[in-house]
């Protein structure tokens, strides 16, 4: 039994050396720790939207984006009408000089993902409002919610 706690207690004490550890290493920072900057704010970096006023905006405004953070095939399989795909892992590359113009110019950018979860596309939200995109909208439930609540879909991938 002595042996037992000895050991758990090692690697308590390790697992906790070996976190602290990694997170001080610049590289190995989480999203928004350790970089001066906060978590995203509801309100202040993005809007939370229901599918249904989602839908009311991409019909009554002109210029509506809807960006999909799911993989491909999940995007391939059914999306929003008109939505384009975004990697948040890829940003760097995603976000080129034309795609921010295109989305700097559009009425309303709503993102979205593959589950209720909505931290990344919380976390993209924050990182376009940072470079200087009025707040994007956050779909609430995600896919799951739009095709739940009958909306359109549109199959295949970006044309």
């Amino acid at each position: 039994m002595r042996n037992l706690v000895r050991d758990a207690a090692v690697i308590l004490a390790a697992v906790l050396l070996l976190g602290t550890a990694s997170n001080l290493m610049p590289a190995r920072h989480l999203a928004w720790w350790g970089k001066g900057n906060e978590p995203p704010a509801a309100g202040q970096d993005y809007q939370l939207v229901d599918p249904g006023s989602a839908d009311s905006i991409r019909t009554t405004l002109p210029k509506v984006v809807f960006l999909d953070t799911r993989s491909a095939t999940e995007f391939e399989g059914g999306h929003v009408p008109g939505a384009q795909p975004i990697s948040y892992t890829d940003l760097r590359s995603q976000l080129t000089p034309a795609r921010l113009a295109v989305l700097r110019a559009a009425d309303a950018v709503v993102a979205y993902g593959a589950s209720e979860e909505t931290d990344v596309e919380q976390l993209l939200a924050q990182e376009l409002h940072g470079r200087g995109l009025a707040p994007p909208y956050v779909l609430l439930g995600g896919y799951p919610a739009w095709e739940g609540a009958g909306l359109p879909i549109e199959r295949g991938g970006v044309r």
